[in-house]
């Protein structure tokens, strides 16, 4: 299987994350540097110390934004490949192909997969595309609550992910009636997540069931694509 990881991505929304959180670190500092230097700030100083407080916030959760989605803790592109690594040559992982596409795809002989990956563990549940997650009870509890990476609608992004890689392939020369199949599959990394799954629109599995769902089960998937016509589609999402 071949991995395509789009470094330099990565690496530019990384140091985003570092200079928003340096510059949160500087307007916190000016604010309290202004509360406390003044023992008896005018109403206009105790504004600009808030301000400054409020756009330091702002900062501060831009740069948790992109971390939690490109820092090294957070990727789960190491993680697929090891799990994956058995696929042959006729599959390609793309990892972070663009910041309009879903960050995980998978192009092979049955087409193309939007790999929409949690890393979220406690009791998951999905019923009619509902999702509910609960996290446990004490530390875990606070941490889910306040950090972490938020659980949002796996769903809607595996819907919002096909769409997106419709539209790329199109504009990459490989109109709509020409276009493989596009589908999602939907993955928790962590081995403590315990699935409950009744009713999801898509494909819904751990680690250990993601090569039996890529490969379509027990049953081969059908065959759509070959060697260069995956390899136009990969060159369509990469270009």
């Amino acid at each position: 299987m071949h991995v395509v990881v789009n470094e330099k991505l990565i690496s530019t929304r990384v140091k985003l994350a570092s200079a928003a959180h340096v510059a949160a670190l500087a307007v916190f500092a000016v604010g309290l540097f202004v509360s406390w230097s003044n023992p008896e700030p005018t109403t206009e100083q105790i504004v600009s110390a808030y301000a400054a407080i409020a756009v330091g916030l702002v900062l501060y959760q831009v740069g948790q934004f992109f971390l939690r989605r490109f820092g090294p803790r957070s990727r789960a592109d190491g993680v697929l490949a090891r799990t994956l690594k058995g696929l042959d040559r006729r599959y390609t992982l793309l990892a972070f192909p663009s910041t309009k596409l879903p960050d995980y795809i998978l192009v092979g002989p049955a087409g193309v997969q939007v790999i929409v990956a949690r890393p979220h563990d406690g009791t998951i549940t999905c019923r009619a595309n509902q999702w509910r997650r609960d996290p446990g009870t004490g530390l875990k509890r606070f941490s889910a609550l306040f950090g972490g990476t938020p659980f949002g609608d796996p769903s809607a992004d595996a819907s919002k992910g096909i769409a997106r890689v419709r539209q790329r392939l199109d504009q990459g020369g490989i109109p709509e009636s020409q276009q493989p199949p596009v589908e999602g599959i939907i993955v928790f990394t962590s081995p403590a997540a315990k699935l409950r799954i009744d009713g999801c629109s898509y494909p819904v599995t751990s680690l250990k069931g993601l090569r039996s769902n890529v490969r379509g089960g027990k049953g081969a998937r059908e065959r759509v694509l070959d060697e260069r016509s995956a390899e136009r589609v990969v060159q369509a999402l990469t270009g």
